[in-house]
């Protein structure tokens, strides 16, 4: 009765008019009308009205009352309570906890007002993506992070249900972006499964044999349009897909190169190639939400034509098996592999390209980098002599772990892919290889390869794979 008589009252407290019923409702936009959100939120029981019927849309709400109505239009599902013991809102604070929401209902504050803050870090956690993209859709509600009102936490719940994870999710479109990226947009975020590499492909079925490189990226701010990383594309091509085995699309190539500015040598057997935001390009990772949390102020929120602050975005995806050709000026040519991990730093676009192993610059030898993917703008160097990296010092950190500590800090990604081996005074030899992106100024951590494990007791030297370091008379004593 009290949800009727609070859907009855809304006429009264918008001003009059007919409601329209709930299944008529299209996707919430920013400008979807008060009285639609709070009609399909108290369809839902999300949200009840006064004992007088009335809904008073402007009055702020607690924390009790966000996380109700985060539960129960979420789609989480409320818990269990014990008679006579529990609070009306334990169900939903304790549906919060074991969806990782909140750490415990025990540091929970029920009757503390519900500021916009926390609601977009819990509205985050509710739908498994970023913080950045409700704080977005804040924006475009005008909804400030101050304490909430209930018609404000109506607009921003109902907003975001468009948001929770389907696996029926389905393509609504499909485009390519340049030669190795598509941008697909589905009727919901998928599943977290449906976002693996190995799902998607077998869900993507292209023709041509064309296949992801990596897996879908969620683009923050948006609802469900995806980043895919593919295969570099057939220049002519009309590629077909079925999506689960279901639905058809056709998608015309692009023959769009990613143009890049300058290339540069960072190691012997290293260089990298750069571009810039002020150019219009940039790299995925500071436009999907998978990474947002951790961009800090170089994540950023693209509009629905990929374009930031009214410029037009080229936008690098994943380089994962990516390739370049290093040509000399005697006319020998080597195809170089990308870097893995290096393709964005500090706001940069800068992926590095290794030469096979054995392989190095030659110092005063010109060289021409092209690829199928991308074009530079000044695409010639000169090799250099650079001096290896040098070992200080090699730590325990566990029986299969190390820090490896240079000399100085290297200000860049030099570890990635890189190996020592550590020479036993037994006769063993174990290798150990770098964590990708654990760097920390001039320490990295490595670890030990093919169940190797370090034997208490043993003296080990330190002798670095290649000639990217040197480590004299650099020795470990392990525990």
């Amino acid at each position: 009765m009290q949800q009727k008589a609070a859907v009855a009252a809304l006429t009264v407290l918008i001003g009059g008019g007919a409601l329209l019923p709930v299944q008529s409702v299209k996707a919430a936009s920013f400008d979807q009308p008060l009285e639609q959100v709070i009609q399909q939120l108290v369809s839902q029981k999300a949200l009840n009205g006064y004992q007088d019927g009335s809904m008073r849309a402007e009055n702020k709400i607690t924390n009790a009352e966000l996380i109700k109505m985060i539960v129960l239009a979420l789609d989480l599902k409320p818990e269990g309570t014990v008679p006579g013991k529990d609070k009306w809102y334990t169900p939903y604070v304790n549906a919060a906890v074991t969806a990782g929401l909140i750490e415990s209902s025990q540091s929970f504050q029920p009757n503390k007002p519900a500021l916009g803050s926390d609601a977009a870090q819990l509205i985050a956690k509710a739908l498994q993506r970023d913080a950045k993209s409700v704080q977005y859709w804040m924006t475009g509600l005008r909804i400030e992070g101050k304490q909430l009102s209930r018609g404000d936490a109506a607009r921003l719940l109902v907003y975001s249900e468009q948001a929770i994870r389907s696996s029926n999710a389905e393509v609504v479109s499909i485009k390519a972006l340049n030669k190795m990226t598509f941008e697909v947009t589905f009727t919901a975020p998928l599943t977290i499964e449906d976002e693996t590499t190995d799902q998607a492909n077998s869900n993507f079925a292209f023709s041509d044999g064309l296949k992801l490189v990596n897996q879908p990226r969620l683009k923050t701010g948006a609802i469900a349009t995806y980043i895919i990383p593919v295969q570099t594309m057939k220049p002519g091509t009309t590629y077909s897909l079925k999506y689960k085995g279901k639905q058809d699309f056709t998608v015309a190539a692009s023959d769009e190169l990613i143009q890049l500015k300058n290339v540069r040598q960072v190691t012997s057997d290293t260089f990298e190639v750069e571009s810039f935001r002020s150019d219009g390009v940039i790299d995925y990772g500071y436009l999907i939400s998978a990474y947002a949390g951790g961009r800090g102020d170089n994540a950023v929120v693209l509009d629905e034509n990929n374009k930031l602050n009214g410029q037009p975005m080229q936008i690098i995806s994943s380089l994962a098996t990516r390739q370049a050709v290093l040509t000399s000026e005697t006319g020998e040519q080597l195809t170089v592999n990308y870097v893995g991990y290096t393709q964005s730093t500090d706001g940069k676009q800068e992926p590095k390209f290794r030469l096979p192993a054995g392989k190095t610059l030659q110092p005063g030898m010109k060289y021409t980098v092209t690829s199928d993917w991308f074009a530079l703008a000044n695409p010639a160097f000169t090799g250099q002599s650079f001096e290896p990296l040098e070992i200080a010092a090699v730590d325990q950190v566990n029986e299969t772990t190390l820090n490896v500590t240079l000399t100085a800090d290297p200000g860049d990604e030099f570890f990635a892919y890189r190996s020592i081996q550590l020479k036993g005074t037994d006769g063993t030899t174990l290798t150990a290889q770098y964590k990708v992106q654990t760097r920390k100024g001039a320490v990295g951590v490595f670890e030990l390869q093919n169940n190797g494990k370090l034997q208490a007791g043993a003296q080990y030297d330190i002798v670095p794979v290649g000639s990217w370091a040197t480590a004299d008379n650099v020795k470990l004593s392990s525990k």
